[in-house]
This record gives C-alpha cells, sequence and structure tokens, in this order.
C-alpha cells in the first residue's frame, strides 16, 4: 500500500509538468491557432537556464527561490522575442508553415543548447528544505514531490480564475470562440497574442525550474515530454485549460502506476487511453466539436 500511495504522488508530481506544459501549448493553440512544435525545445532550454541559475546562485541558501524568480521571467521575454520576430510573420500562413518554422526552431534552440552548455547532462538538486519525507500514518511521502504538486494546483487555480474572472480571460475566449468577431469589436489581436504565447513561455519555465531536481536535463528532455503534452492537449481538449488540469492527472496516474504493471508498456497504456478518449469524444474531454 505504502508503494502505491508513493506512486500516487510521483504520479501527481508528473501531472503538474505536464499540466504546466499542456496549458501552455492549449492556450496558444486556442487562441492564435498556432502549433507550436518547438514547445518541448524551449522546456529543454528553460531546463539548462535553471541549470546554470541553480549554480551561480548555489552560494545561496535561497538558490532554490532565485531559481523560481529569473527563469519563468527570462522564459517569458524569449518568448516574445520568438513571438514578435517570427510567429508573428506566420499567423496568416496555413499548418505547414508552423510546421516548418518551429520544427526549423527546435533545430536553434538545439544548437543554441550545444553551443553553451554542450551535450553532456545536467542536474539540479533538491532544495535543502524539501529534502526528505513526510509520515502520515504511517505512509511516507516524498517531501519535494509534495511541493511540486502544491505549486501545481496554485498554477491551476490562478489560471483559472485569470480565464473565467478577469478582463484578459475574456478577451482570450473571445479570440479562441470567434477570431473575427473579436476583431471586428476592437480587440487588439497582435498584443493579445503575444501575451499568450508570453505566458505561455514563463509556465514552460516554471515547470522546468520545479521538476528539473526530479528530471535530467539534456538536450532529448524535450521530445519526449512534449509527446506526452500533445497528449495531454488532444486528450483534454484543445483550448480546454480545465481538460489540460483533468488529463494531466489522469495520464501522470497512468504512467506512474503503469510503471508498477508493466514498466516497459507505460506509455502504451497512455496512448491506449488516449485512443479511447477519441472514441467516444473526438473533440477530447473538455473540447467542442466544430
Amino acid at each position: 500500500m505504502d508503494l502505491w500511495i508513493a506512486q500516487l504522488v510521483s504520479g501527481l508530481a508528473s501531472a503538474t509538468l505536464l499540466f504546466l506544459l499542456a496549458s501552455g501549448f492549449t492556450l496558444t493553440f486556442g487562441v492564435s491557432r498556432v502549433l507550436n512544435l518547438a514547445h518541448g525545445a524551449m522546456f529543454a532550454l528553460a531546463g539548462y537556464l535553471a541549470f546554470t541559475t541553480s549554480r551561480l546562485a548555489a552560494a545561496s541558501p535561497a538558490w532554490f527561490w532565485i531559481m523560481l524568480v529569473l527563469v519563468p521571467p527570462a522564459m517569458l521575454g524569449i518568448g516574445l522575442v520568438v513571438e514578435r520576430t517570427l510567429l508573428r510573420r506566420i499567423y496568416p500562413a496555413g499548418i505547414d508553415a508552423q510546421v516548418l518554422l518551429t520544427v526549423g526552431l527546435i533545430y536553434v534552440i538545439n544548437d543554441v543548447i550545444r553551443l553553451i552548455w554542450g551535450t553532456g547532462y545536467k542536474s539540479v538538486h533538491i532544495p535543502a528544505e524539501f529534502v526528505g519525507r513526510w509520515s502520515v500514518a504511517g505512509v511516507q511521502f516524498s517531501v519535494y514531490q509534495l511541493v511540486v504538486v502544491g505549486f501545481g494546483v496554485a498554477v491551476a487555480s490562478v489560471l483559472l480564475l485569470a480565464i473565467h474572472r478577469t478582463r484578459w480571460g475574456l478577451l482570450l475566449r473571445a479570440a479562441a470562440e470567434d477570431r473575427q468577431m473579436s476583431s471586428a469589436l476592437g480587440v487588439n489581436e497582435p498584443r493579445l497574442f503575444a501575451l499568450v504565447f508570453a505566458v505561455g513561455s514563463a509556465l514552460i519555465g516554471l515547470g522546468a525550474v520545479l521538476t528539473s531536481p526530479l528530471l535530467t536535463v539534456d538536450l532529448e528532455l524535450g521530445t519526449g515530454i512534449l509527446v506526452e503534452a500533445l497528449v495531454v492537449v488532444v486528450v483534454g481538449g484543445l483550448g480546454s485549460i480545465a481538460g489540460a488540469g483533468v488529463a494531466a492527472v489522469i495520464i501522470g496516474l497512468i504512467k506512474a502506476f503503469g510503471i508498477l504493471i508493466a514498466p516497459q508498456f507505460d506509455i502504451v497504456f497512455v496512448i491506449m487511453f488516449m485512443a479511447l478518449v477519441l472514441l467516444f469524444r473526438p473533440a477530447g474531454l473538455f473540447g467542442h466539436s466544430e
């Protein structure tokens, strides 16, 4: 029983990362209709930035919080630059142009990583204040994994409140529902698209900071996580933050318990679940059919 409960916490920690990546992806696609396949490469870049920040601030006892304060805004700035210089030029283009541009961006980001950090593996250790395990009713929990889950719940709550209770969220929902009508009503689409992509990039940075102590940072980091994030987006429904949250939890738990049942088939269980959902809900759990 202890093992199953520990896997439950591990699955929720994995779900936090998937949610942060999938929510940024689904926000960007839902509003601007841009399929950003460089999402995973940007996550790898954020992981390397987290590694460098942790090393530069290692002398400070608050190095983790310094990393948490610096990396997401840095990724927000990178996202703004990418949106303004590259993505803005292909909004009117079709999916082919988006795929070509974002795949090319993957190679550019990977080359930048090789140039600055090389090809070796990097690691970020768990902050001293979160090392260890908590015991509740005789069951051991990883302190840091619980902290990651707590951050995930907080971010999900803030995002849902922002989308459903603020003017910015109203504009997002309007643009996602009918771009032509929102533009005719005076919505500044270029500014809205830039802000959405920047927020999505900041979520990537936050996900990298929180999970870099649990993962090995390398060039291949973004590839696998992109596939899982895309599965979350498809299962949850394009453009739905609530759907991304629910799908991330389900898929995180499927992976965690699938490892216990058949470690070599954990990703197969995820794909089977996605196929089952799409069989009955082609638009995803929270998606809307056109």
